[in-house]
């Protein structure tokens, strides 16, 4: 008892702080009934103010708040450019919520882009693709750096979307207990780079894909608001300068907290207390299969890029298709027309469009998973790779449940038009504020991603989250001068600094059994306290990083920048 107490009053008061959230942690309710308690309080806030007759008045129209619990008929407004036009009616509230539960989960753009980049994940990591070149770069790699290098890796796994948390971090847990560290240090790392640092990228990922689509059109309404027309110009490499940067930022404030902070507060590790099956040496025959793939991956990579690059505008290589400058793309104007647009630049071409990304993705990732698997001897017939795609999509059935639920509230919110009285009451607020005052404009950039950053602590999923909040304060900040690339950017910097100590983060709770491997006590709390120190740090520097970018003039993108 002595021994505890002494050890007590060692503890500093950041460290007492900490324990405390962890204990607090760990009594919180489970994601998917956090998410179900929003969407009931969003369905009653909507009866109470549609029975009030509350009212949303824009420049745009007028959007009454629907009763999504009455009786009475009701009619989804859209807010567009153009005005306001009706998009869905019902005969009462009822027979909305009922109605549209299905169509709400099944239109979820997340839904189907996680799955499918699972399906090629599943087949590198039960081929052991993933395993053998993870521990050929840890083998490369000198001891001090195997945290930045986590981190990297964490970061770069981000271009699969959600790819990098059921793989990296229960990867670089194994790799620091491999190495004779505290393997929840590894994981520490891994989520920091995976979560923390989900936005940063020397490459355009997939969550600049998954997010344009909400930034586009709320900008809609941005530009009918401050008379601007920028919606159109938006893209997914808008981000992407900056989150190149950001990306050397996130390593070297990682690398300084995990070593230096939270791997001292573990302490040492006792080996007996994990239950990870040992790992086997390298085979001669996966030494060779994992040149081959490689090998093979190259020539992939090569051929994509090939495909990419746009000197091939009249098809000279009709094998490789052109995908730079000559694929027109079809999308929908204001009136709802179906309009063929061309491709008039590289950064506009079908290879930054859409799911384009997504499907490269899936080819790099089966391919490799696929040639390894068969040439190591792992799938000794094609049958094989059926339950290795299985075991993915099982693996994703607690993000599957929670989605459903988010799709509803989603939807519940802005279909009742409270997402537009919010907006339009945040903006008409914003338009007090002076915009040629560039303080203003710094108070206003920390406000909203120090308020992102709180609002992820309730709720998970990057994407999600941004189709809640993009309605209301992209338009509001496009009024106050801000770009909505900017928006979008500030968006993501206090989206992933808080995501490793939500509680609602999608993945926290795949994150924890991976700690459970190898501390049988750990816990939601456990993870949060040991990834508080890392989340502020991360929120403090990005958050100077954007400042000082701002004030530079830098573009933050191609033809992209802060202000209007």
């Amino acid at each position: 008892m002595e021994v505890t107490i002494k050890e007590q009053e060692k503890k500093s008061k950041i460290q007492r702080f900490m324990d405390k959230i962890e204990k607090l942690g760990n009594k919180l309710p489970h994601p998917v009934l956090m998410f179900i308690y929003i969407s009931v309080f969003t369905l009653v806030a909507s009866a109470v103010l549609g029975t009030l007759g509350v009212v949303a008045d824009t420049p745009l129209g007028k959007f009454p708040i629907n009763n999504l619990l009455g009786q009475k008929p009701i009619e989804v407004l859209k807010v567009a450019a153009t005005g306001t036009t009706v998009v869905e009616r019902y005969s009462n509230g009822l027979s909305y919520v009922i109605g549209t539960a299905i169509a709400n989960f099944m239109n979820m753009y997340a839904i189907g882009t996680i799955l499918i980049i699972m399906l090629a994940i599943g087949l590198m990591e039960q081929s052991g693709y993933l395993s053998i070149a993870m521990k050929s770069i840890v083998k490369a790699t000198p001891m001090k750096l195997v945290t930045p290098v986590v981190i990297f890796l964490g970061v770069m796994s981000n271009m699969a979307s959600d790819a990098g948390y059921v793989v990296l971090i229960p990867l670089a847990a194994l790799m620091y207990y491999t190495l004779g560290r505290h393997p929840l240090a590894g994981l520490a790392a891994g989520f920091a780079g995976v979560s923390g640092g989900f936005s940063a990228n020397l490459f355009v990922s997939s969550t600049d894909a998954l997010l344009l689509p909400f930034t586009q059109a709320a900008a809609e309404t941005g530009d009918a608001l401050a008379k601007t027309n920028l919606a159109s110009t938006m893209s997914v490499t808008s981000n992407w300068f900056f989150m190149m940067g950001s990306t050397l930022l996130i390593m070297i404030l990682g690398t300084l907290v995990v070593d230096k902070f939270v791997e001292p507060r573990l302490g040492d590790y006792n080996k007996k207390e994990a239950d990870v099956e040992p790992d086997h040496e390298i085979s001669e025959q996966e030494k060779v299969a994992f040149k081959f793939t490689n090998k093979i991956l190259f020539v992939v990579i090569g051929l994509i890029v090939l495909a990419a690059l746009p000197f091939d505008k009249n098809n000279i290589i009709p094998l490789l298709g052109d995908l730079s400058t000559t694929v027109g793309i079809w999308a929908t104007d204001a009136n709802g027309n179906a309009v063929l647009q061309s491709a008039d630049s590289f950064l506009k071409s079908m290879f930054f469009h859409g799911d384009m990304v997504i499907m490269l993705m899936f080819v790099i990732f089966a391919v490799s998973g696929l040639v390894y698997g068969f040439k190591s001897g792992k799938f000794k017939k094609s049958e094989d790779i059926v339950p290795a795609m299985c075991k993915a999509m099982a693996d994703m059935a607690p993000i599957i449940v929670i989605m459903f639920f988010v799709s509803q509230f989603l939807n519940y919110f802005n279909d009742s038009h409270l997402g537009v009285l919010v907006a339009s009451l945040g903006a008409d607020l914003v338009r007090q504020i002076p915009t040629d005052n560039m303080m203003w404009s710094m108070v206003l950039m920390v406000a909203f991603i120090f308020l992102t950053a709180f609002v992820n602590l309730f709720m998970g999923g990057a994407s999600a989250k941004w189709g809640l909040l993009a309605p209301i304060f992209v338009p509001m900040l496009m009024v106050a001068g801000f770009t909505p690339a900017g928006v979008q950017l500030m968006y993501r910097i206090g989206d992933s600094s808080t995501n490793i100590i939500s509680p609602l983060m999608s993945y926290l709770g795949v994150v924890v059994v991976f700690g459970q491997k190898y501390k049988k006590d750990f816990g939601v709390g456990s993870l949060m306290s040991m990834m508080m120190p890392v989340s502020m740090v991360f929120l403090i520097g990005w958050t100077l990083l954007a400042i000082i970018w701002a004030l530079t003039g830098f573009a933050i993108g191609p033809n992209q920048f802060f202000f209007i």
